[in-house]
């Protein structure tokens, strides 16, 4: 259920990794001027000392400098003039730049409207027919997979559940999701007495591949915040068969049972979790069911292996594209 305040995902609309907003910290505007170690702009070298050539002395009544006289003065006091500038320059600029950001953010929080509803049309869907009768299938995006749960499961195929890795939890992602119990515990309004969705792992080995899914999961989902690993045991890889475009592939289920870690207020007493694996290549694709027990509405054994077994492959003539009708925000 993620009731122990870990780092649980829940992405409706699809899994976002936020990365970290660049130039954070602070402003720095892109176009302010790079100064060049020795001083801003080209100086001119030191002239060689020389015999002073004699010079007319000046009209006493006279206060403008002769153009032999301006040449003489020195490049530096120039240069530096130009140094001292620009930073003035870059100092109105960041200066000016605070004072309309602040403007502008109090005229955005002054001016502020309530927003007016919208409306959504969500985008059309692949539905499948089920496969055991009086249940609801759960189809991939292109509807070339699915697998079904019971009437009191909410289908979610759009959405990506899981938990995020902490210290001693490997964390786990499933995704074309579907939910049990929704908001069951009032101190959990988001969490769930079960749940179902697929994930991969990197191994060809199907039973392995099982095994460390209802591992992950339990381990992931269902150790308190300081506390010990959750216990969890895995019963016997069972052989099983999948149908994918009208041919039987062999796969290996696992169901483990789940002993929580922990003293939090939604804290089941024990779960169990299964995984159906198939070996694909290098990697193994899995669905993985779980419920807690004990709880009103919770799934049973036999309940989580018959989802687990009616994973399958869906022929084309049997999709279906769907519109759901838009919805006001």
């Amino acid at each position: 259920m993620g009731w122990f305040g870990r780092k649980r995902r829940d992405d409706s609309a699809g899994y976002q990794d936020n990365a970290a907003l660049s130039g954070f910290g602070g402003y720095e505007p892109s176009d302010a001027p790079k100064f060049p170690s020795a001083g801003y702009g080209k100086t001119d070298p030191a002239p060689e000392p020389s015999e002073p050539a004699p010079q007319p002395q000046p009209d006493p009544m006279r206060q403008t400098l002769t153009p032999a006289q301006l040449k003489q003065r020195s490049p530096g006091k120039r240069n530096l003039r130009l140094v001292k500038a620009v930073p003035i320059v870059i100092l109105i600029g960041v200066f000016g730049y605070n004072v309309f950001s602040a403007k502008s953010h109090h005229s955005a929080s002054t001016e502020e409207t309530p927003r007016a509803p919208r409306t959504y049309q969500p985008e059309p869907r692949v539905v499948v027919p089920p496969v055991v009768a009086g249940w609801q299938s759960v189809a991939g995006k292109d509807g070339s997979y699915a697998y079904d749960v019971p009437p009191s499961w909410e289908p979610a195929p759009g959405t990506l559940h899981g938990w995020d890795p902490a210290a001693g939890s490997p964390g786990i992602n499933l995704s074309t999701s579907a939910f049990l119990g929704k908001g069951s515990c009032k101190e959990d309004a988001v969490g769930q007495v079960g749940g179902a969705g697929f994930t991969t792992e990197k191994t060809s080995d199907a039973a392995e591949a099982a095994r460390k899914a209802v591992t992950d999961l339990g381990v992931s989902a269902y150790t308190g915040e300081g506390a010990p690993a959750a216990k969890v045991t895995p019963g016997a890889p069972e052989k099983t068969e999948v149908k994918f475009e009208g041919q039987p592939r062999e796969g290996m289920l696992v169901v483990a049972e789940v002993t929580p870690s922990g003293n939090a207020p939604c804290k089941p007493q024990s779960v169990l979790t299964g995984a159906l694996a198939l070996g694909t290549g290098e990697k193994s694709a899995v669905l993985v069911a779980y419920s807690e027990q004990g709880r009103p509405g919770s799934a049973s054994r036999d309940d989580l292996v018959r989802i687990l077994h009616s994973y399958r492959g869906v022929p084309a003539a049997d999709r279906s594209t769907t519109t759901p009708p838009p919805t006001t925000r």
